[in-house]
């Protein structure tokens, strides 16, 4: 059977992540997919005018996408991890934990939504 977890979250930054550049942020993401033990194929920024900084990495096991709404001092995180020949449930929570610590300084899981998919 294939699994996928899918986990979603509007998120307070921190005042140091406020003034993160897109480096800055794909350095977050690449750090926290390698302490979830997940694996980064490719990867995207984008810097948005006024404000906003915007990261995705796409995964051996799917993907992970961040965006920094400076002005709200907030980010929008989505995790997508599936189940191809093991069960990466654990590395899907790890990550998001990891992010929710690097972002806002807490492991609170008040702000995440998940959906597991099964086919």
């Amino acid at each position: 059977m294939i699994r996928s977890h899918h986990f979603s979250a509007i998120l307070p930054i921190t005042e140091a992540i406020a003034h993160s550049t897109t480096d800055d942020l794909l350095a977050l993401l690449k750090d926290c997919v390698l302490a979830a033990d997940l694996t980064a194929v490719a990867e995207a920024t984008a810097t948005f005018s006024p404000q906003g900084v915007s990261a995705v990495l796409l995964l051996e096991e799917s993907h992970v996408a961040l965006h920094l709404w400076f002005e709200c001092r907030q980010a929008t995180v989505d995790i997508h991890v599936c189940d191809y020949h093991q069960d990466n449930r654990l590395k899907a929570e790890t990550l998001a934990e990891q992010l929710a610590i690097a972002l806002s300084g807490s492991r609170d899981r008040v702000h995440w939504h998940s959906l597991e998919v099964m086919g």
